[in-house]
Order: structure tokens, then C-alpha cells, then sequence
């Protein structure tokens, strides 16, 4: 009877001291309890955004600290992650200024009438703006250097254009998007890939943490820059020179302005460049001194680093070395009569100019000349015939200019 008395006691005693601790702790209440950083959810965004273009900018990643009054035991299973802080933006629908309620929604198990919380702040503000679109080019800057003799050509981006979507206030502002490659004393090409910076009108960068990017559909994160590193060369200007017309290229007295012109490439194809001619003069039509600007074409492959557009060009005749003389001409003679035709060259003479070295010139005369009158395949009629000038004893002088004669071609007489 005593041990049952005892085991009563003790039970008694036992059920006291948990009572007293759900009365004491687990029921016990706390005051203010901080509860900060809670992420606010934008409950329609999704909607506004489809139906109505609408994208909130500012205050899209605002946050609330709230201070709560509840048990202890309730105080336990509350935190900013699973504490959720939600604002209805579902009936908005044109871009301004907006402030909002909130509603607070606590995890399972946490009724509203558990926790008394208050909210800092109390309202939300927010910017909702149009969202919209643009296509920029990506321009790429070298931010570095390259060695000495060697030369940057132009960077290459890949995409080397993007389509922007974001707020409309932002969007209008961009110019460009720029990648950087920061490297010092390059000495080849460099790939890399870059972050890109929107640039707005005057050169400065832009705020893009609402901005996305898009190329051909695909998102856009970073741009592969290429930055061609190449080797730089001065090759001297030529003139070429089609010999005749009594002329050779020792007969020409030439230069051009400037002499040479700095070029870019890769070194196997540079070391196959020694020269770059900027003008070609067949010498058996020329017959007056030339000055002209002339363009530089360069070979493929080549940058003009100086970007030298023109060179003046200056060509004369050496007349120290070189003789002109007018001939007149009476001897024709006629080849090739067609079968049943009877030419007669009806020009009585020719006034022929020659030219050639000096030495030359000096012993030709009218009997060292004939005129050749070729009338194959000519019909019957009197016509305007192409004369070929033929000098006998000189290698060295030739005829310059076009000459012709009439010719008669008449049919046989029968004998």
C-alpha cells in the first residue's frame, strides 16, 4: 500500500513539473522577436508582363524585417526562408509609380492568429515600367597593348550584335554593348570570353540587372572576342611599266608620294611582300608626262595601318635618252588580197611618229619605213584599213600611235 501511495506521488509530481514547463516555456510568450531580410514575391508579375508588357523595376528586389509576438514553440518554426512576404501586382496595368500592401503567409502549421507581427517597411514602392526591345552592336576595346612592330587590327565579337529586352527607361538609353580585353605587349591574336557593358550615348555604362540579351533566340551571358595581333611592315610603292612604243622602263623617270606604305599582316604572308604596285602604264600609248593621284589597293589579307588611301604618282619621259621624230610615209603595202579582189590603197602618205633611243631615232628615214595594209577577209568597197608601221634596221624604235589608210578593193578584170 506504501510503494502504490509512492508511485502516486511521484506521478503526481511528475505531471507538476511538465505543467508547469508548458506554462513557463512552451506557452511562453516573446516580444518583438526580429524575423529579418524576407525576399518579396510579386504575386501577377507573370500576368502583366504577358497582358500588358509591364515589368517592375524598382524595388523588384525589396525585402521586409518583420518583429513578431508568439510562443516561444510557434518562435521555433518561423524564419525568413520559409516566411513568405507577398504583394498582389495583378491589377496594375500601365508604368508608374505604385505603393502596396503586403500580405505576410506563414509555413504549414502556423495559423495567422498564432503570430502578431509588424513590418518594416509597411508599404511597398515600386516603379513598374513598358517593357520593350533593341537590337545594338557589340563594339569590342582593347584595353591593353601590343608589343612594338606589331599592330591591333579590328576586334571581332561573336555575336557581333544582340537583342536587349528590359524596361523601356533603360533600353532607350543604350547605344552599344562593350567587351574589354585588358592584356599588355600582345604579340598574337588573343580569343577570349567576355562580359559585356551597355554603353549609353555619351560613352558611359549602364545598369543592366533588368536587361537580358539574346542572339538568334539563344541567351546571351558572354561574347567570344577575338582580337587579331598582327606584324606591321613598310613596303615600298612601285610603278610597272608595259615596254613598247619605243620605251623601256630605264627610259621612265618616276616616283610616287609618299614612297612607301605601312602595312599589317600575318607574318607568312608579309614575308611574300616586297613591293605594292599602285599603277600599271603600257609605254606604247603613252606619250605625255602624268601626275595623278592613284589608289592603293592592297593585296588580301594586308591592313593599311595609316589607312594611305592615295599616293601622288609622277612619270615623265627621260628625253636624255629618248628621241621622237615624224616621218612621212608614201611606201604601202598590201597582204592578204582576198581570192578575186584587187586592192588599191588610196592614202598617198602617212605623217609617222617614231621613238626610241636617241642614237637611233637619229639614222632612221622614210626608206627604213613601209606601211602594211592588211585586207584579209574584206569585202568589195572602198574602206578604212588598219596600218601596221614597220621599221627595218632598228630593234630599239617603234611607231607610236594608230594609223590607217582607205583602201579600194575592186574585182579582178576578166582577161
Amino acid at each position: 500500500m506504501r510503494n502504490k501511495l509512492l508511485s502516486i506521488a511521484v506521478a503526481l509530481l511528475a505531471s507538476f513539473v511538465l505543467w508547469l514547463y508548458v506554462v513557463t516555456v512552451v506557452n511562453q510568450e516573446v516580444t518583438n522577436e526580429p524575423i529579418d531580410d524576407i525576399v518579396v514575391t510579386f504575386s501577377g508579375a507573370d500576368q502583366i508582363r504577358e497582358d500588358y508588357n509591364l515589368v517592375i523595376t524598382e524595388g523588384a528586389e525589396a525585402t521586409v524585417d518583420l518583429r513578431v509576438t508568439c510562443s516561444r514553440q510557434t518562435r521555433t518554426r518561423l524564419s525568413s526562408s520559409n516566411i513568405s512576404v507577398v504583394v498582389d501586382v495583378s491589377r496594375i496595368r500601365e508604368p508608374g509609380e505604385y505603393t502596396l500592401d503586403y500580405t505576410i503567409v506563414y509555413p504549414n502549421g502556423v495559423a495567422n492568429s498564432d503570430v502578431t507581427a509588424r513590418g518594416t517597411p509597411q508599404r511597398i514602392s515600386i516603379t513598374v515600367e513598358r517593357f520593350t526591345s533593341k537590337t545594338v552592336q557589340v563594339r569590342g576595346v582593347l584595353s591593353g597593348s601590343v608589343a612594338e612592330g606589331y599592330y591591333a587590327a579590328a576586334m571581332e565579337c561573336s555575336p557581333n550584335e544582340i537583342t536587349l529586352e528590359g524596361p523601356e527607361s533603360l533600353i532607350d538609353q543604350v547605344s552599344y554593348a562593350q567587351v574589354v580585353i585588358d592584356e599588355a605587349n600582345l604579340t598574337e591574336t588573343v580569343v577570349q570570353n567576355c562580359e559585356y557593358t551597355l554603353i549609353d550615348g555619351d560613352g558611359n555604362p549602364l545598369e543592366n540587372a533588368y536587361v537580358t540579351a539574346t542572339s538568334n533566340g539563344v541567351s546571351v551571358e558572354t561574347i567570344e572576342v577575338r582580337q587579331p595581333v598582327l606584324r606591321m611592315k613598310d613596303v615600298p610603292l612601285t610603278i610597272e611599266f608595259l615596254e613598247g612604243g619605243g620605251l623601256t622602263s630605264d627610259d621612265m623617270i618616276w616616283n610616287c608620294e609618299p614612297t612607301v606604305v605601312t602595312v599589317a599582316g600575318e607574318p607568312d604572308l608579309l614575308e611574300t611582300i616586297n613591293s605594292i604596285t599602285v599603277a600599271q602604264f603600257d609605254l606604247r600609248t603613252l606619250t605625255e608626262s602624268i601626275s595623278e593621284d592613284m589608289p592603293v589597293t592592297l593585296p588580301n589579307g594586308l591592313v593599311n595601318v595609316r589607312e594611305l588611301e592615295s599616293v601622288r604618282v609622277n612619270v615623265s619621259i627621260n628625253t636624255n635618252r629618248v628621241a621622237t621624230d615624224t616621218v612621212r610615209i608614201t611606201d604601202f603595202v598590201v597582204i592578204n588580197e582576198p581570192d578575186g579582189l584587187t586592192a588599191d590603197v588610196m592614202t598617198v602618205q602617212l605623217s609617222v611618229t617614231i621613238r626610241g633611243p636617241v642614237d637611233e631615232v637619229d639614222q632612221i628615214d622614210a626608206s627604213d619605213i613601209r606601211a602594211v595594209v592588211d585586207v584579209d577577209g574584206l569585202s568589195e568597197g572602198t574602206q578604212s584599213v588598219p596600218v601596221t608601221i614597220e621599221i627595218a634596221g632598228s630593234t630599239g624604235v617603234a611607231a607610236i600611235g594608230d594609223y590607217s589608210a582607205a583602201v579600194n578593193l575592186t574585182q579582178e578584170s576578166a582577161e
